[in-house]
């Protein structure tokens, strides 16, 4: 039986408790092709998103620190900074107060996949590559089940002050996301918390690093959403706003 993880103080994310055996992988939505679409055709886990993260080298996870090398065992640096643990760490604290519809995407826990799932997605996409480290040759891919949004949009019907309120109560719970913009945003809600910085993390210990830097940390979420608001904000240009009156034009006639 699998517990929740990660296996170190905070928050934890706990296993999703139905079947992917069946999952019908539909297509890739990044760009790097690690993050798959998902629709399950039993009905376990209707509209999903199976966010699958590729394995990291300690080497790569590990931050430079001047003195700080003995400070930062191997376990903690994983289970901080990895991108898969991040998630886990910062969803499974939106689980645990049951904000994770309100203030982000409903997350239905974490997942290993199975070899025979591994084999599925060779055969379909083509693509194998992990980046499986040899400490990590063995281990099976991980993944994190969300719901699926139907928005393509960074808005969807929500109001920028709402998502900016919803990122507000998020970092006043400890959760940093660190890497707010568009890209991250569909139909109002923040979906990816894969660089996400919740105590304890060794980014926001003082041992490591000034005051002055962990708190220009937790100020960046809100930094970055009105910047990003502002760039959403911009008046169309002149050929923008031609090309939507005649949409109107068009839209009306055919009332």
């Amino acid at each position: 039986m699998l517990d929740a993880i990660p296996h170190v103080d905070g928050p934890k994310l706990p296993p999703f408790r139905g079947s992917i055996e069946n999952v019908e992988f539909l297509k890739v939505l990044s760009s790097d092709q690690s993050d798959l679409s998902t629709g399950d055709s039993t009905g376990d886990i209707p509209h999903s998103r199976v966010f699958q993260f590729s394995f990291f080298s300690i080497d790569d996870l590990r931050p430079w620190v001047p003195g700080g090398e003995d400070m930062m065992p191997d376990d903690l640096v994983r289970y901080q900074m990895d991108p898969f643990y991040s998630e886990c760490r910062a969803l499974g604290l939106l689980v645990e107060k049951k904000k994770d519809d309100t203030l982000a995407v409903r997350c239905h826990g974490y997942a290993f996949l199975s070899e025979a799932i591994e084999n599925k997605i060779r055969e379909i996409f083509g693509f194998d590559d992990w980046n499986r480290q040899p400490e990590d040759e063995g281990t099976p891919l991980r993944a994190i089940i969300k719901d699926y949004i139907r928005f393509n949009t960074v808005c969807g019907r929500k109001r920028l002050s709402t998502m900016r309120s919803n990122l507000e109560q998020l970092n006043k719970m400890g959760i940093f996301n660190m890497d707010i913009r568009e890209d991250n945003y569909r139909g109002g809600r923040l979906f990816d918390f894969s660089i996400a910085l919740t105590p304890p993390h060794l980014w926001l210990w003082s041992r490591l690093r000034s005051r002055q830097q962990i708190f220009k940390d937790c100020r960046a979420d809100l930094v970055a959403f009105d910047w990003m608001a502002k760039r959403l904000e911009e008046p169309l240009s002149s050929t923008q706003a031609k090309t939507r009156i005649e949409w109107l034009k068009r839209l009306r006639q055919r009332r």
